[in-house]
């Protein structure tokens, strides 16, 4: 049964639409802030300006008074709201695009994506993807086996690897050792992990069949040994 593993593709990253957003939610707040200081400005600089001798300069200074009372408000408001809601390192973190990494990935240039994402792991070494693309380059492009098995035990050992990403890693050291590189019996203890640890989902029931196929082989295997062996 030969391996075909999935290929993934990774989609880059999309121009962003928020600027319009941001443009006319701000015009709309000025437009407020006209119609405020046009409506509440004049009655209020004509009193001012009543109490000052110059009822006439009043009526016309006060809506320009009322108008950036306002919009000065809402600017500090918006900065309040910023500091309330997203304090300074406390915001999710954006998920990282590794687009150089991926550009190469792109153009074929498979050993020169490995080491930009060498260079990732350098940088932060607990972060499971870049140890995850690294294996799969040598699995699907590399054709190299070996190396693919290296890099997924150091995502295991040296990344902090979610449940989801575990799962998938598990299965595909399996993979490698039932398929490519023709050594089920080193494929039991990942699918003894899967089976054992994750019962529950279709990754945990494939790895018991496997691993219960394993296990047959191997018990025909000692029934036609010789008695002395």
């Amino acid at each position: 049964m030969a391996l075909e593993p999935p290929r993934r593709t990774y989609s880059e990253a999309k121009p962003s639409k928020g600027l319009k957003d941001v443009d006319s939610a701000a015009r709309a707040q000025k437009l407020r802030a006209l119609g405020w200081s046009l409506y509440g400005g004049v009655p209020f600089g004509a009193a001012v300006g009543a109490l000052l001798g110059n009822l006439l300069l009043g009526a016309f200074l006060g809506p320009f008074v009322i108008y950036g009372a306002v919009v000065g408000i809402a600017a500090l408001s918006g900065k309040v709201g910023s500091v309330v809601y997203m304090p300074s390192g406390s915001t999710t973190p954006k998920r990282k695009e590794y687009s150089r990494a991926k550009a190469l990935e792109v153009r074929g240039e498979y050993q020169e994506a490995i080491r930009a994402y060498g260079v990732e792991i350098l940088e932060a070494p607990g972060v499971a993807e870049p140890y995850l693309r690294i294996a799969r380059l040598f699995r699907d492009e590399r054709k190299d086996p070996d190396s693919a098995v290296h890099w997924f035990r150091k995502a295991q050992r040296d990344a902090r690897l979610s449940t989801g990403e575990s799962i998938r890693v598990h299965r595909e050291l399996a993979e490698i050792f039932l398929y490519l590189r023709k050594e089920p019996r080193k494929a039991a203890p990942e699918l003894a992990r899967l089976a054992e640890g994750y019962s529950h989902t279709p990754d945990g029931e494939w790895a018991a069949g496997e691993l219960a196929e394993i296990k047959a082989e191997i018990a025909r295997e000692r029934e036609h040994l010789p008695p002395d062996s």
